[in-house]
C-alpha cells in the first residue's frame, strides 16, 4: 500500500488542476478555432489571444502587486526585486505575442499571394 503524505498530495492535486485547466482551456479554444479558421490559422490566432492575455495579466500584476507587507519591511527585498519573476513573465508574453503577431502577418501574405 501507497502511503502518501498531505504535503506531496497537495502538490500534485496543485500540479494536476493546473495543467488539467491549461489543456481544458486552451486546447478547447484551440478545438473551436480549428473547426471554423483551420490548422495552422487557428493556432496562430489562439497562440496570440493566450499570450496577449498573459501580457496583459502580468502587466497588472507588475503595477498592482504585491498587496501585502510593504516592501521596506521584507528584508533583503526592494520594490523592483520583489517584481523580478513577474517582469520577466511579462518579457517574455510580450515577446510570444508579437512573434504569433509577425506569423499571423506573414500567413496572410502568404495566402493572398496565393489566391
Amino acid at each position: 500500500m501507497i502511503n502518501i503524505t498531505l504535503p506531496e498530495s497537495v502538490v500534485f492535486r496543485g500540479l494536476f488542476v493546473v495543467i488539467g485547466s491549461i489543456v481544458i482551456f486552451y486546447g478547447s479554444v484551440y478545438l473551436l478555432l480549428y473547426t471554423n479558421l483551420g490548422k495552422k490559422l487557428g493556432f496562430l490566432v489562439s497562440g496570440a489571444a493566450l499570450f496577449g492575455w498573459t501580457f496583459l495579466n502580468s502587466l497588472l500584476f507588475v503595477i498592482y502587486a504585491p498587496r501585502g507587507p510593504r516592501p521596506a519591511v521584507i528584508d533583503g527585498l526592494n520594490f523592483w526585486e520583489i517584481r523580478i519573476i513577474s517582469l520577466s513573465f511579462t518579457l517574455g508574453s510580450l515577446i510570444l505575442f508579437v512573434m504569433f503577431l509577425v506569423a499571423l502577418d506573414r500567413y496572410e501574405k502568404a495566402d493572398s499571394e496565393a489566391a
